[in-house]
């Protein structure tokens, strides 16, 4: 329940709304969140302030010194725009307002060495992410490289940079939970005896090994249906509208997949191929909506989680039907050079040591291959 005073009350459109306190040109002025219940809209109170306060506290780059870690971030930033995504840039852009700006932002990039460095890999390590809590190691070797890509370009720049090693704290390896296979057998039924385009983007995914942002991305041009091939050259995802003043945070994009080796060909299983002709018209939309519109990766996700729960199928993440599908393929004796291609991997290194999940039955079978004399 409100209490007096905390600027929570319910509308007469039912929903709560929370006020809070912001400076516009040296005056105060009020700001509201929207909610269905008093704790939701206080909750996203919590997060609008701490958005509100992150953004008073960023670094104005361009009216640092010449000298400044500050300065020199910024033309780092304005120099690589061009020549990354833009998912790149928004996140190389995060890099270094949200923390590289913010932790260096009294140093001169020519003051910056080991010890430095050591003591803001450690920073990050013990509590450097949201509300003081813990950044894994893989997050802050990420800040690490943009760091060291920085001073790469100071140091062309004629900055006199001081030759330092990077230490670069140990990753990690975080295990993909796949699907088992009386999970993968359950869904595999599931999903044929269904008719509707989260069904068909879900089975893409489980037999093709698409990520989720090119299944969203999916046209039925991409489709040719005499060779039985699809082709894969775009990706959809949400990033971070770096236009500040606009009425969204973030916005959704179309590109290109992530690397070269993710543009590519993939033959499709021949029931899939016969699923799909059910499916296609003359129309040449989205697979997954049928016209122009795109449904975003986090919405089919949802709809994906809400799919295996309502078939009680078990928590896996969509990420885990790639794995899957790469696993089984190697258990029935898939070429690895053939089946990284499938992935869209820029070598069968990457196929086996991440995606491949030998099972005990598996290892067993191998195992018994061995026998005395």
């Amino acid at each position: 329940m409100p209490r007096r005073g905390e600027n929570i009350f319910k509308r007469k459109d039912g929903r709560w709304e929370a006020r809070y306190s912001v400076k516009e040109n040296g005056a105060s002025r009020y700001r509201s969140v929207y909610g269905h219940s008093y704790n939701e809209a206080k909750q996203k109170r919590v997060i609008a302030i701490a958005e509100y306060e992150e953004k008073l506290k960023r670094i104005e780059l361009d009216s640092s010194e010449p000298q400044s870690f500050c300065y020199v971030a910024a033309l780092w930033l304005e120099n690589i725009r061009l020549s990354v995504k833009d998912s790149t840039y928004t996140r190389y852009h995060r890099t270094v307002h949200k923390y590289l700006a913010v932790y260096f932002n009294n140093k001169e990039i020519t003051e910056l060495d080991s010890k430095n460095i050591s003591l803001f890999t450690e920073d990050m390590l013990d509590h450097g992410g949201w509300q003081g809590e813990p950044l894994s190691a893989k997050t802050v070797c990420d800040l690490l490289c943009v760091l060291r890509s920085i001073m790469l370009f100071a140091s062309e720049k004629g900055y006199i940079i001081k030759n330092e090693r990077f230490r670069y704290p140990q990753k990690t390896k975080k295990a993909v939970k796949i699907l088992s296979e009386e999970s993968r057998k359950k869904l595999e039924q599931v999903l044929l005896s269904k008719n509707d385009p989260i069904s068909l983007g879900i089975m893409l995914a489980l037999f093709t090994g698409l990520r989720i942002g090119e299944v969203c991305g999916l046209r039925w041009s991409d489709i040719d249906f005499s060779s039985g091939t699809l082709s894969v050259h775009r990706t959809v995802e949400r990033i971070s509208d770096l236009d500040f003043e606009g009425d969204s945070k973030t916005k959704i994009i179309i590109s290109e997949p992530k690397t070269e080796n993710s543009c590519r060909v993939i033959p499709i299983p021949a029931f899939l191929k016969e699923r799909l002709r059910t499916y296609s018209d003359s129309k040449d939309g989205y697979i997954l909506t049928g016209g122009e519109k795109v449904i975003e990766p986090h919405s089919f996700y949802m709809r994906y989680k809400n799919y295996l729960r309502k078939n009680k199928i078990g928590d896996y993440s969509f990420h885990a039907l790639r794995h899957s599908f790469a696993t089984h393929c190697v258990e029935l004796g898939f070429d690895i050079k053939s089946l990284s291609d499938i992935l869209g991997h820029s070598n069968v290194s990457t196929t086996l040591g991440i995606y491949v999940h030998p099972s005990l039955k598996q290892k067993q079978e191998q195992m018994n291959r061995l026998t005395i004399g």
